[in-house]
């Protein structure tokens, strides 16, 4: 089956054939990903990256799991210097960075504690385990597998856009490179250590592509690994499963189910269950922010952590219900699908207790993916937005951040998330409001895509 030459399924007032659609042979599209991925590793290095500020989140549990210390990867409450490091994450990444330890011995030269240092119940798990990584300088070599993110984000990206009929062509690694130098995407290695981010994002992104082939049991499969790799995915997760047809939601919840559970449940009853709630919460668990919304509900945690997950994920589901209805199986054209999980993501920022610079990563991208697909009217406003996002968390590392230290906190907030939110969510609002003056196409399979919609690329899978 031949791969479309035009970029059919998407409207026809913001896309139109150029250049950038000219086919590219498969190493030409191998070069563009070893060009975004130089362009990413060369930048975070140039801002002083990867860093090391909350790297010990995922650190630590890495290193117990490269040395077989599966039980003190996630340590009881109240072990000394637990609460100077915060809550572990979610175990996806530090699963697949303690593989990569393994691999490459990483501190080797000097025994791993054994397990009567590491004490009674991990009692002394971290202060024996810290020593450790200072004596063998484990940590600089750990934090280089944060690059690890931006392959899955990488990956991620490139599935959706084949999905959509836009791979194997020039916007491919130009994409690629504009995500590569995104300040939110470079920032989760560069200025705080979150490549979990990265690495859920990118599972999100494959998830979509394989919803848009109608494989939803993959589609869940890839969702259900985000949620083990940072629990934002919850909010892709449910409008995914709202907007899928009637006959794939039962593969798609299970999918995620099964992808979740072979994940958490076996470190989870090695660590006594404590990876469970490091599964279900993750790290953030610090305080609300002065001039954030929950700090201005005068909320604090756990009420304000319960109310930001939440508050997010109800929300989400109501735009997913409302999109889903008055659009039907056009909820799944790629624009409209694309911007529903936008949306829902840069919900998570309206009810955050903190906003940090790595925070609008998920919706930097959406937007990105967006313009590729031909929102065109959100280009400006995107490089206005990033540059605004740069401002106020400025990722330079030569000296102080004087706007983020001066301008009150609320500003930032009520300049960013506001704006983000409105330009992802746009190009959903137009279709919904189309929607009412033409009729919605609908797909005679009944696999929930229209007949308009691009067809799957030579050598793609077969739908399912």
């Amino acid at each position: 089956m031949a791969a479309p030459t035009s970029n059919e399924g998407f409207d026809a007032r913001t896309t139109k054939p150029s250049r950038l659609d000219r086919p590219l042979a498969d190493w030409w599209c191998a070069i563009g990903w070893l060009t975004a991925s130089v362009v990413f590793v060369a930048l975070t290095t140039w801002l002083g990256g990867p860093t090391s500020s909350d790297s010990g989140v995922s650190t630590f549990p890495t290193w117990a799991i490269a040395h077989g210390q599966v039980a003190c990867a996630y340590p009881p409450a109240g072990t000394p210097g637990l609460n100077d490091i915060k809550p572990f994450i979610a175990p996806l990444y530090p699963l697949l960075a303690a593989a990569l330890a393994a691999t490459f011995d990483v501190g080797d030269t000097v025994a791993f504690p054994s397990p009567r240092r590491l004490g009674e119940h991990c009692h002394h798990a971290v202060a024996a385990i810290s020593r450790w990584s200072v004596r063998t300088g484990a940590v600089d070599p750990t934090l280089r597998f944060g690059y690890l993110g931006w392959l899955a984000l990488l990956a991620g990206a490139i599935a959706l856009l084949r999905s959509v009929g836009l791979g194997r062509r020039l916007r491919e690694p130009l994409v690629l490179v504009a995500l590569a130098v995104t300040p939110p995407v470079v920032m989760c290695v560069q200025s705080l250590f979150h490549p979990q981010d990265l690495l859920a994002l990118g599972l999100i992104l494959g998830g979509l592509a394989f919803a848009r082939r109608s494989q939803w049991w993959w589609a869940g499969v890839l969702i259900g690994l985000a949620f083990t790799a940072q629990q934002f995915a919850l909010l892709a997760m449910i409008p995914l499963a709202v907007v899928a047809p009637k006959s794939g939601r039962p593969r798609f919840a299970l999918g995620a189910a099964v992808a979740a559970t072979l994940v958490v449940v076996p470190i989870a009853m090695m660590s006594s269950g404590r990876a469970l709630r490091a599964a279900l919460v993750g790290s953030g668990l610090t305080l609300p922010d002065p001039g954030t919304l929950m700090w201005e509900l005068h909320l604090r945690a756990p009420s304000a952590l319960l109310v930001a997950r939440l508050g997010s994920v109800v929300a989400g589901a109501v735009v997913a219900l409302w999109s889903s209805r008055r659009l039907r199986e056009a909820a799944l054209e790629p624009v409209a699908l694309v911007s529903l999980i936008a949306t829902a993501l840069a919900l998570r920022l309206v009810f955050e207790a903190n906003l940090f610079g790595y925070y609008p990563m998920a919706v930097s991208v959406m937007m990105v993916l967006l313009v590729a697909m031909g929102e065109r009217r959100l280009l400006l406003p995107l490089v206005g937005w990033l540059a605004v996002v740069t401002l106020a968390y400025d990722p330079l590392p030569w000296g102080v951040h004087p706007l983020f230290r001066t301008v009150p906190y609320w500003v930032w907030q009520v300049v960013i998330v506001p704006s983000g939110l409105l330009l992802v969510a746009a190009p959903l609002v137009a279709r919904v409001r189309d929607s009412s003056h033409r009729p919605t196409a609908t797909s005679s399979s009944g696999d929930g895509l229209s007949p308009s919609s691009p067809l799957p690329e030579p050598g793609s899978p077969g739908t399912g």
